[in-house]
């Protein structure tokens, strides 16, 4: 009896950028460091992938970091891939959560299609765990709740991750990105950007849905960050079975583990919490990302892990609403008590802080799989929904115009002669950025803290830009000189540059650049 054609890849550690590989490499020709691309110097290549090569970028207009992603040629020149990835790379962009790696910009250059993203530096949580083994239940229980987040935004949007995992929960200090949604798929979309015929994901992680060739949801992603929970907690994927066909058999068939009894340590409350999130039947598990984040804190906490939640998830995305009496709930069916306890139980034991076994010694691996699977269509880059009833012009990435760059420019002006920070605050974008000489200020909330300072420690009469100039696009920029003028105190002047782009449909300003004159004499 033939099966289905398994080819296994196992990647290599590549650095981190805002993508991560989501299946075998493809030939894509590399561009020199210091070449220039969709307003972005090239730095460095940062990996590389199953739709294209990621690199390491500084966006030129605003001086940031960025992640810039080149597709394949060949899946470039596949019919109708153009159409399909600038519709969909649109409402990509219209994912606007603090947990997910915003998308910049998108579009096609000599040639090439590309994405810019926002580039994190840093660790992602398979760096992490290969480092440290297993992380302690409280800093577990924040990464869940955070990519919980994530995962709820990108469901109400209609998407399906489909490859939540260690290496795409990437770490900027105590803050997470949910990041690489190349393997989505958009809920009631028949567009793909891979080939069909074939099933991407990695096998440690996949719900068992997915390997049946059937419908998901929201439910698929809620299996999967339960399996990157369990991971976290013991240092060991739930079912560590060698092979791909013996994990995917595991999935299927074999009862969740218990991770108080994989590793010691680990609160009993987390059995309770993995048995539901890992549960087989779609209908058993959390109906959200949310609630299973939710659930991990209160096992963190030591708190009782309740049954009854709210759900999070909507959209198409979303589990099918029911009515239980009378009330409106995501599903009819009570969830899976933990599994029975196995029949010996080792000794409680006490050991110093980190050094915890684990069962077996055994490490975490990831198994990259490829399955052929006959009338399954496969997800792949960015998939998103064909239209929706959104408003194209309303999305992230949408290009501003000159008008409108120039106007906030102005704003800007008069908040700061005014010295109003609430007024600033509301032109500035989430991830506003300031640069002075000497000092860099990143998020709305920092920006806001600098200038509130400079008005504290003088008296702002007036604050005048001359010879501004505007231009806009996907990136809006303007430039002007200014004069300061301050209470019994010279007038300062300087340089003083703009950078403008479209949130949530309207412009704001995402990069303050300024530069003092040298005093003169």
């Amino acid at each position: 009896m033939s099966g289905p054609r398994v080819v296994v890849s196992i990647p290599r550690p590549v650095p981190r950028s805002a993508e991560s590989t989501a299946s075998q490499s493809v030939a894509v020709p590399d561009l020199p460091p210091g070449a220039e691309i969709a307003g972005c110097r090239i730095e460095a290549v940062a990996g590389r992938g199953g739709m294209g090569i990621v690199y390491r970028a500084t966006q030129l207009a605003l001086g940031r970091p960025v992640a810039v992603k080149l597709i394949a040629p060949e899946r470039a020149g596949e019919p109708g891939f153009r159409e399909r990835f600038e519709r969909e790379s649109r409402v990509a962009a219209a994912i606007d959560h603090p947990n997910v790696i915003p998308v910049y910009a998108a579009g096609e250059e000599h040639g090439h299609l590309y994405l810019v993203m926002r580039y994190v530096g840093g660790a992602d949580l398979q760096g992490l765990l290969a480092r440290e083994r297993w992380l302690p239940a409280e800093r577990v229980a924040a990464i869940a709740g955070q990519v919980g987040a994530a995962l709820d935004a990108a469901h109400a949007a209609g998407l399906v991750h489909r490859d939540v995992k260690p290496a795409n929960v990437l770490l900027g200090g105590e803050h997470v990105y949910l990041a690489d949604f190349g393997l989505s798929h958009v809920v009631g979309s028949d567009t793909r950007l891979t080939t069909t015929g074939q099933w991407v994901g990695t096998a440690d992680f996949m719900a068992p849905e997915q390997f049946t060739g059937a419908e998901v949801d929201a439910r698929a992603d809620v299996y999967a960050l339960g399996c990157v929970l369990h991971n976290a907690l013991t240092g060991e994927v739930p079912f560590p079975r060698g092979t791909v066909p013996a994990t995917m058999l595991a999935h299927l068939h074999d009862d969740p583990p218990r991770p108080s009894e994989v590793a010691d340590g680990v609160p009993e409350g987390f059995d309770r919490v993995i048995a539901r999130a890992l549960a087989k039947d779609p209908e058993r598990r959390y109906p959200s990302a949310g609630d299973l984040g939710r659930a991990a804190l209160a096992a963190a906490e030591g708190r009782h892990v309740t049954e009854t939640e709210r759900t999070v998830a909507r959209g198409a995305a979303a589990p099918a609403q029911r009515t239980v009496n009378g009330h409106t709930a995501a599903t009819a069916v009570a969830p899976p008590a933990p599994p029975p306890p196995p029949t010996e139980r080792k000794p409680p034991t006490t050991l110093p802080l980190g050094d915890r076994p684990r069962r077996g010694g055994r490490r975490a691996r990831r198994l990259l799989v490829v399955l052929a699977v006959p009338a399954v269509v496969v997800a792949g880059a960015v998939l998103l929904a064909g239209g929706g009833g959104v408003d194209p012009e309303q999305l992230p990435g949408a290009p501003v115009d000159d008008g409108e760059v120039e106007r906030l420019a102005q704003d800007f002006a008069v908040a700061y002669g005014d010295e109003d920070g609430a007024a600033l605050g509301r032109l500035l974008t989430r991830d506003a950025e300031r640069v002075v000489p000497g000092a860099r200020q990143t998020g709305r909330a920092e920006v806001l803290r600098a200038y509130r300072q400079q008005f504290a420690d003088s008296d702002t009469e007036s604050f005048e830009l001359r010879d501004l100039t505007a231009t806009g696009g996907a990136t809006g920029r303007a430039g002007a000189r200014y004069v300061a003028t301050y209470g019994d105190e010279p007038d300062v002047t300087g340089a003083i540059t703009f950078g403008v782009l479209r949130e949530r449909g309207k412009p704001r300003i995402a990069l303050i650049a300024a530069r003092q004159d040298p005093p003169s004499g």
